[in-house]
């Protein structure tokens, strides 16, 4: 197998190199950069998502006899498959590692593989680089494979060569026994203020020989404030167990996987409903195994379940009036919502608006009501807070502030109501609304304004 990735040196330098062909030198650095920036030993395999990498460089001289690359073979066991593996290239002082395309070549004029149990990775160049650059290349491969060292090949002009005769690249091999691997996805999916767990499990033989009696186990661990409903699995013959609180086991016997073969398991689960807001994880762990064979793989699906209260106050200052409108969470996590006001000011009554942070519309239609200007009743006013962030265990304010400019009524209210609040992102979370809605708060006005509901914050 690859040695586990540990920190790599690389001074003093050193590559593996097995010599020039045709101005095209090949050779396998001793450390590598992995996709999360690490600098590591080449080849290297790291558990903690169960992917190997190995990295090799090209040098293309600049001699006027040399031709420019055409194409590149890598050669790798027979039984990794295609979405097994990503090619990733990165031009020596040109920027960092993109992904390329690349094919799997069983056995062609190209690119023959140096025996049965091999097959290349063809990696085409056409016009992407010329003369005197180095290339390096990094295979990313699921699973973790042995050793092995083969020669690699390339064609320049018109000749078709390989590059290390003696043999001395370490390739990814193939393992000499049925060999299991595993690989998992899982995810949420929101839809209409309902939650479905979705889980993709590939489970291949990656040795020479094929494996009987292949047995599955996968436990799924769901917090007791969410309730699963009715399962769907792929193949149904695998058996559903969910008698115990908390935890969903599905096992069962897959057969015989043959060398090279992969199968796949599928598994839906809806969440009927929660209890409870809060931020949830939902933990799993699957395992494949066979006689001297066995894998495992875990995932875990967050879940964020928010529920909010709205809380209206009032407060009066000689003949200035502020409406104040509070959101707050105590155990959801944190989420961004849309709040609906709505404010009705009677006959008789004339107002100025001194500042709202919404925006504001004379309700029914899409014109917008202005600062500082007189407005006098009968008319209702519609705002929309928009992007509020409701933190954990915190409180977010929005404020109206208005002036008294006339009464010509001995006695009326200005009523002003939160009347809804909304997610913004309604797929990133459960949303089990809103309590105290609609909730008010009024301002009578008499010879002098008096508030009903005055404000304590």
């Amino acid at each position: 197998m690859a040695d586990i990735a540990t920190p790599c040196s690389c001074f003093s330098y050193e590559n593996n190199c097995c010599g020039t062909c045709r101005g095209i030198t090949v050779a396998q650095p001793k450390c590598q950069e992995l996709p999360d920036g690490r600098i590591v030993n080449n080849p290297a395999y790291v558990p903690d998502i169960d992917k190997s990498f190995w990295s090799y460089k090209f040098f293309v001289d600049c001699y006027g006899s040399t031709k420019p690359l055409d194409y590149i073979c890598i050669p790798v066991c027979k039984t990794i498959h295609y979405d097994q593996i990503v090619v990733w290239k990165k031009n020596d002082g040109c920027g960092k590692y993109e992904t390329v395309p690349f094919k799997l070549i069983p056995k062609k004029k190209e690119c023959s593989p140096p025996s049965s149990l091999y097959q290349f990775i063809k990696i085409d160049i056409k016009d992407r680089f010329q003369k005197g650059i180095c290339v390096e290349y990094r295979i990313e491969i699921d699973g973790d494979f042995p050793v092995s060292t083969s020669a690699v090949k390339f064609k320049t002009g018109k000749c078709i060569l390989y590059c290390g005769c003696k043999k001395c690249f370490l390739v990814p091999g193939c393992w000499p026994e049925g060999r299991l691997t595993i690989k998992k996805e899982c995810r949420s999916e929101i839809l209409n203020n309902q939650t479905v767990l979705l889980y993709k499990i590939f489970v291949r033989n990656a040795g020479k020989k094929d494996l009987n009696n292949v047995l599955f186990h996968d436990t799924i661990y769901i917090p007791l404030q969410l309730t699963p409903g009715s399962i769907t699995l792929t193949p149904s013959t695998l058996n559903i167990n969910a008698s115990m609180p908390g935890q969903i086991k599905i096992q069962g016997n897959l057969g015989t996987v043959m060398s090279g073969q992969s199968l796949s398991i599928t598994c839906k689960i809806p969440i009927t409903s929660v209890s409870e807001p809060g931020q949830y994880f939902i933990r799993n762990i699957a395992t494949v195994s066979s006689v001297n064979t066995s894998a495992s793989a875990a995932c875990h699906i967050p879940l964020n379940v928010a529920k909010l209260k709205a809380d209206k106050c009032c407060s009066i200052d000689d003949r200035t009036m502020t409406f104040t409108l509070l959101l707050s969470s105590n155990d959801s996590p944190d989420i961004s919502v849309n709040l609906m006001d709505h404010m009705q000011i009677p006959a008789g009554i004339t107002i100025k608006f001194i500042s709202y942070n919404c925006e504001a519309y004379f309700s029914g239609t899409d014109t917008q009501v202005p600062t500082n200007v007189n407005i006098t009743g009968p008319t209702s006013i519609d705002f929309i807070c928009k992007n509020i962030i409701v933190e954990k265990e915190k409180i977010s304010v929005k404020r109206i502030r208005l002036a008294l400019v006339s009464s010509s009524v001995k006695s009326a209210s200005i009523i002003n109501t939160i009347t809804d609040v909304t997610p913004v992102h309604p797929r990133n979370q459960i949303f089990l609304g809103t309590s105290n809605l609609p909730v008010s708060a009024e301002v009578n006005i008499h010879l002098d304004q008096l508030c009903n509901q005055v404000c304590e914050i």
